[in-house]
């Protein structure tokens, strides 16, 4: 396991909890980071992960909402919600990380935590974002530029 998949893991089970307690869960942050890594490379990852989403989560639900045809954000799978939160926090603060890495260790960690159907699920959502990011102009790394 890479280090960036351990803090995208400790990221998307951060925002479970978040999902659950809100703001009561931000003094434990940092302890709950601790519990899972001692690396410190890897709790920064998750750190920064965890606080851009947390301080974006409006911003994150609607490009997520805007993109899920037929699906309302309240009802997808608590898991699947939160790796794209991550996953697309990571796409628009994290430009030295290609997209396409971004969206398949997306993937990769809905096959280890959601369903049978987590996987496409994920990559329909984040495809969708990506592509209008581009369209837009925001955040292409630089092969995608």
């Amino acid at each position: 396991m890479t280090d960036r998949r351990q803090a995208r893991i400790i990221a998307m089970q951060i925002f479970c909890q978040l999902d659950v307690m809100a703001d009561e869960f931000i003094p434990q942050l940092d302890d709950f980071i601790a519990e899972e890594t001692s690396d410190p490379t890897i709790r920064q990852y998750a750190q920064d992960l965890a606080r851009h989403a947390w301080e974006e989560r409006e911003s994150l639900d609607q490009a997520i909402q805007d993109v899920a045809e037929h699906w309302d954000l309240s009802r997808m799978a608590p898991v699947d919600r939160n790796i794209i939160r991550a996953a697309l926090c990571e796409l628009r603060h994290k430009p030295d990380v290609p997209h396409r890495i971004v969206i398949n260790e997306a993937i990769e960690i809905g096959k280890a935590f959601g369903t049978a159907d987590s996987p496409a699920f994920i990559n329909g959502i984040l495809d969708a974002i990506r592509k209008r990011m581009k369209d837009e102009g925001l955040n292409a790394t630089k092969e995608e530029a």
